[in-house]
């Protein structure tokens, strides 16, 4: 287990913003050479306008932490995502993207399979997660701050737990609500 800290993030620049990779596997993968089993991330969408990047056998998960998001995947099939909310789509399929709003990303690929969740956890309230299949539990907490088994993981930090095999809690000992984002992976 670890916490990766916001310094430790590697940022681009791309046509509708910046992205943040938070997070890669295996660690010598390179995003653009598509050799990841996955990629987390989250990015700043500064424009009204946008269109993903075309990622054939790439399973995505999307979500949002501010702002309202519509998005057409190929020709007809519209969603539009409140805060918190999530989309899982082929990254192999046109999409365009309405809204400037801050996002949340996994992207599977190679093998790997997973789900994402995100969630809005209250002062004091808990969560315990446990592996079915899963073997890599990664954390990010975009406000506030929670802690993990006895990790405090501050905004804007990550944590990872590689060969996952027993529950972890997660706790809101903040003075306030935490924004966090989910991944639950088997690689």
């Amino acid at each position: 287990m670890m916490v990766k800290k916001a310094e430790n993030f590697i940022t681009s620049k791309w046509s509708g913003g910046s992205t943040t990779e938070l997070y890669i596997y295996p660690s010598n993968a390179v995003y653009k050479a598509g050799n990841f089993k996955c990629r987390i991330s989250s990015a700043t969408v500064e424009v009204e306008k946008s269109e993903f990047t075309m990622l054939p056998e790439v399973k995505r998960y999307l979500s949002i932490f501010a702002g309202k998001l519509k998005m057409i995947h190929g020709e007809d099939c519209e969603v539009n995502l409140q805060p918190y909310e999530i989309d899982c789509f082929d990254g192999g399929v046109p999409t365009v993207s309405y809204g400037k709003v801050v996002d949340f990303n996994l992207m599977l690929k190679n093998g790997a399979d997973g789900v994402m969740q995100t969630k809005r956890m209250q002062k004091n309230e808990g969560l315990i997660l446990t592996p079915e299949e899963e073997n890599l539990l990664v954390i990010y907490v975009k406000t506030g701050g929670v802690q993990i088994q006895d990790y405090m993981v501050e905004e804007e930090e990550l944590f990872v737990c590689e060969d996952w095999n027993e529950k972890v809690e997660i706790k809101n000992a903040g003075l306030k609500d935490a924004g966090i984002g989910i991944c639950k992976i088997k690689l």
